[in-house]
């Protein structure tokens, strides 16, 4: 079978509607790559939350986040910056980290999201490098959070109430070695994979608009295209997902 007729048999064979999402990490300048993401986003009417990373965020990246009307903004951290102590893999929320100040500051961030995007704002948290503590997990409540965003399958029981925890799963990036575009065939056959083996949580596609050429936009297109043109697929707003039941 070709790679999109498996996803067309995993999405038939689905117990149910099978709900996916779209997030895109690491925005805040303003690059080509950016508005070649946010272009398609119009063009195929399809949501994008863009996980923007509060101390980069240039003006005229705001104005572009404003033109489009399937882009969402999520929190990506505060700064990017890494607070593990090696020889541990990186992390912003978490490690070496001194929890007053990151937490005032997670919260001062948030507001002023909240006060740039407005409505296009949704208190969720998506961690740099997807790593957060669990200290800080909890903590998310009462920094006025209602969301957070990692990578793989979500860990529900450890999430305290009133947080929704909703993740990524498919990465249109392979990150080892020489950091190169998933292609568009693997990325097919991995979403099928996805559709049959992920229960009860909506499927994340990610992507990461810096590192992606003409053909990893191509690529998320083909995705984008053959989940919206199914009838048992939904390609969700991250507001319908993170903000559900309140």
């Amino acid at each position: 079978m070709t790679a999109e007729q498996l996803l067309e048999s995993a999405l038939d064979n689905a117990p149910g509607q099978v709900r996916f999402w779209w997030r895109d990490d690491d925005a805040g300048a303003d690059r080509a790559q950016l508005a070649a993401l946010l272009a398609l986003a119009d063009r195929r009417r399809a949501p994008v939350a863009l996980a923007v990373v509060p101390d980069w965020l240039e003006a005229a990246c705001m104005e572009r986040i404003h033109l489009c009307g399937m882009a969402s903004v999520l929190q990506h951290g505060m700064a990017h910056s890494n607070h593990a102590v090696a020889p541990a893999k990186k992390v912003e929320l978490g490690g070496g980290a001194e929890r007053p100040p990151l937490f005032s500051g997670l919260e001062q961030r948030r507001l002023r999201l909240r006060h740039l995007f407005g409505d296009k704002f949704a208190p969720v948290l998506v961690p740099p490098w997807n790593r957060i503590a669990n200290d800080i997990v909890d903590a998310l409540p009462s920094l006025g959070f209602a969301g957070l965003s990692t990578f793989g399958p979500r860990r529900s029981a450890l999430a305290p109430p009133r947080l929704h925890w909703i993740n990524t799963h498919l990465d249109l990036i392979v990150w080892r070695g020489q950091c190169r575009p998933l292609g568009v065939e693997e990325a097919i056959r991995t979403l099928a994979r996805l559709v049959q083996t992920v229960s009860g949580e909506p499927i994340g596609i990610l992507s990461h608009h810096a590192v992606m050429d003409a053909g990893a936009i191509a690529t998320l297109d083909r995705l984008l295209r053959l989940v919206q043109d199914h009838p048992r697929a939904t390609l969700a707003t991250a507001a319908s997902l993170f903000m559900e039941g309140r």
